[in-house]
């Protein structure tokens, strides 16, 4: 199946409006449609070019001291990753619109920012340009449209692996994972925002589950818990299990993520829970 984009034509007014609603629900991610100009490289010209994935991998590394080149590549694509998935996952799960994401047709404009969490901590983001104003119009819950979306997905990072994965020597395997983690967090984040958490989990599956696809794997799911509040009430809530390894763990003082895939399930489950109870003020 080849995946091709159908101008929207009358409907244009909608791909402004998901535009609009991308923008303001990822504001450090912002998609927009138009040229390239000063200041965007499609990602096509990005990831052939030694020098920026240099500079890349050295901006990851520069953030610990001592990382090894696989865990710069591991928090590159996971940054990678975070910037196109809130880019065109949000159009899709709000709004059905699956964007021409060949290489050549998204330009990126990569900028440093600071992330002030529990800790301040410096990020490389951008923000993502549509080259051309076309972009197919589906249903989040029709399988030919998420099949459609995937084959996008998977000829956007194709290169952008196998061009990280030539300079670090990290294996495909491990990046395609972090890429599947990377759509699943955000699909579940936007049914979230979209209020359309069901749909949006269950074309995810779709999409990451496909036999033969570099995006599918075992372990990448979604899963249930949960604890009483205050009120003896049930409170539950959907997390994503991780599929891949950031390997945040390999840096001093590095740990484990909530949902890595290398905790057992007794004991994420065991910390989710306690994180769970701790937030509603019952821990």
């Amino acid at each position: 199946m080849t995946a091709t984009i159908a101008p929207l034509g009358k409907t244009e007014v909608t791909v402004r409006r998901a535009l609009e609603a991308q923008a303001a629900y990822m504001p450090d991610v912002r998609a927009d449609a138009g040229p390239v100009s000063e200041d965007w490289i499609t990602a096509e010209a990005f990831f052939s070019s030694d020098l920026a994935i240099g500079a890349f991998l050295a901006f990851e590394q520069s953030l610990h001291q001592d990382m090894d080149l696989k865990t710069a590549a591991a928090l590159m694509m996971t940054d990678y990753g975070y910037i196109m998935a809130g880019a065109c996952i949000p159009l899709f799960v709000g709004f059905g619109l699956i964007p021409n994401l060949a290489p050549a047709r998204v330009a990126l404009s990569f900028y440093t920012t600071e992330d002030a969490n529990e800790v301040t901590h410096r990020a490389r983001r951008a923000h993502v340009r549509f080259i051309e104003e076309s972009f197919y119009p589906g249903k989040l819950d029709d399988v030919e449209d998420a099949e459609r979306f995937r084959l996008e997905i998977e000829s956007h990072f194709q290169p952008v692996i196998e061009a990280i994965h030539r300079r670090t020597q990290l294996s495909k395997a491990a990046l395609w994972r972090l890429v599947a983690d990377a759509i699943a967090g955000r699909f579940l984040d936007a049914g979230r925002r979209f209020g359309n958490v069901d749909a949006a989990n269950a074309a995810a599956m779709t999409i990451l589950k496909v036999p033969g696809s570099p995006l599918a794997n075992r372990q990448l799911c979604y899963f249930d818990l949960t604890v009483l509040n205050k009120d003896q009430q049930e409170f539950s809530y959907t997390f994503r299990q991780r599929g891949g390894c950031c390997r945040y763990y390999h840096i001093e003082p590095g740990h484990l993520c909530p949902t890595c895939v290398l905790k057992t399930p007794e004991e994420r489950d065991e910390e989710l829970r306690l994180a769970m109870s701790q937030h509603l003020g019952v821990a």
